[in-house]
């Protein structure tokens, strides 16, 4: 028998969550260290990261969420964070698509294959198969990266994922603050992780939240500011307003209460440059 519906339901947001997770992806990005040589020298260009600590960071380590924008006969286009790179660039010295796809790995999980692997009693697959895929757009000053997963790559374990992985919808409503939100997001082994807030803030200047030295890359956009919780991981995860539509995807957080968020005025152009007609509604 169904637990009687109360005040604490949330019917609304589990409702989105269930339209969404479909859409969601967990997204790996590393460094290909058959060009350390290459990867070093941009690293020293950009000086965002201090000598010391460079060799640490060309270790394959950067995770982040993605969301799916565009489905095509042969691929799927997924929204993703440009920021697991940005040891190698920064705003004035940007990475090219050219070198992103060349120096870095990319590689994907879709949430069928994810419900599949860690469903009780699955134990013919012990690691988790990546699908490979390639990045096709990068935008360092906004924080905004597309990548494109041939769907012949996607598997639900030993089989083909059939399910569909339906392009999100951008919402034709601009937020205002208090405004409530959710978030769905994937940081490594925490898959499905849903969090809620509000709007506090619909044009934060990020150069009024960290020091200059705290802000190599010299990142300048002004953001969504949410009071809602954001993992390590998280980045690139989608904000969805109460009709289930994209109002912006996860920069960062501070380490606060609060988190921050690009937005669609930044988001839909960079779509459309690279020839994605973004579902608006």
């Amino acid at each position: 028998m169904a637990a009687a519906p109360n005040a604490f339901s949330a019917h609304l947001e589990k409702w989105i969550v269930q339209q969404t997770k479909d859409s969601i992806f967990f997204v790996n990005i590393s460094p290909n260290l058959d060009f350390k040589s290459k990867l070093e020298d941009l690293m020293e260009k950009a000086k965002t990261v201090p000598v010391g600590e460079r060799a640490e960071a060309l270790n394959p380590k950067g995770k982040c969420a993605g969301s799916v924008v565009e489905v095509r006969t042969r691929e799927i286009i997924i929204l993703s964070s440009a920021h697991l790179m940005e040891h190698v660039y920064t705003v004035s010295k940007p990475l090219s698509v050219r070198l992103a796809k060349t120096y870095f790995h990319t590689d994907v999980l879709c949430d069928h294959y994810e419900v599949s692997f860690s469903r009780p009693g699955q134990h013919t697959h012990t690691k988790r198969k990546y699908a490979s895929a390639t990045i096709i757009g990068i935008d360092c000053e906004q924080d905004l990266l597309l990548i494109s997963v041939p769907r012949v790559n996607l598997k639900n374990l030993d089989s083909d994922c059939s399910v569909s992985h339906p392009p999100l919808t951008f919402s034709s409503v601009l937020p205002v603050q208090l405004d409530e939100c959710i978030m769905l997001s994937w940081p490594p082994l925490q898959h499905r992780t849903v969090v809620k807030g509000s709007i506090c803030h619909i044009s934060r200047a990020l150069y009024d939240l960290v020091k200059k030295l705290d802000n190599p890359v010299g990142y300048g956009m002004r953001l969504l500011q949410v009071t809602i919780a954001s993992e390590n991981g998280s980045s690139g995860a989608p904000l969805l307003d109460g009709r289930g539509k994209v109002i912006g995807i996860l920069h960062g957080g501070s380490g606060g209460p609060f988190s921050y968020f690009v937005k669609l005025r930044h988001i839909i152009p960079f779509l459309t440059k690279h020839g994605i007609v973004a579902r608006q509604g």
